[in-house]
């Protein structure tokens, strides 16, 4: 079992293996938080929490935005290693590869619940729908 370190410092019985492997454990935390703290990258997490895989053109239907600024907010999510994508014909879709996010995004926000249907988003799965 771990210590729980206070600035850095080893608690009681601690050795400096579980510090070091404490404070990379912290770091991947903070990079998740300050993913998380960004409201539009927030809001497509969500979307693609209530949904298996979202495509650019719905989630620019929920946050009504424009598609280089949902672009740049994937981006940021890919590199993290937060989301993946796939290819379908002329359609990217996006989805959660990191089960830590789905955890923060159930105890911060709560349960998922159903996706929401956006009858003017133009993709495949919302014609569908």
């Amino acid at each position: 079992m771990g210590c729980i370190c206070v600035n850095a410092r080893p608690a009681v019985g601690c050795s400096r293996r579980d510090v070091k492997n404490q404070t990379g454990s912290y770091r991947e935390m903070a990079q998740l938080f300050r993913l998380l703290c960004h409201p539009a990258r927030l809001c497509i997490l969500d979307a693609m929490r209530r949904r298996e895989e979202v495509c650019v053109c719905h989630l620019q239907t929920v946050l009504k935005q424009r598609q280089p600024y949902i672009s740049q907010q994937l981006r940021a999510l890919k590199d993290a290693g937060v989301v993946d994508s796939r290819r379908e014909g002329l359609y990217i879709y996006y989805r959660l590869s990191n089960p830590r996010v789905v955890q923060a995004l159930d105890v911060m926000l709560g349960p998922a619940g159903q996706p929401r249907h956006h009858p003017e988003c133009t993709c495949p799965q919302c014609r569908r729908e």
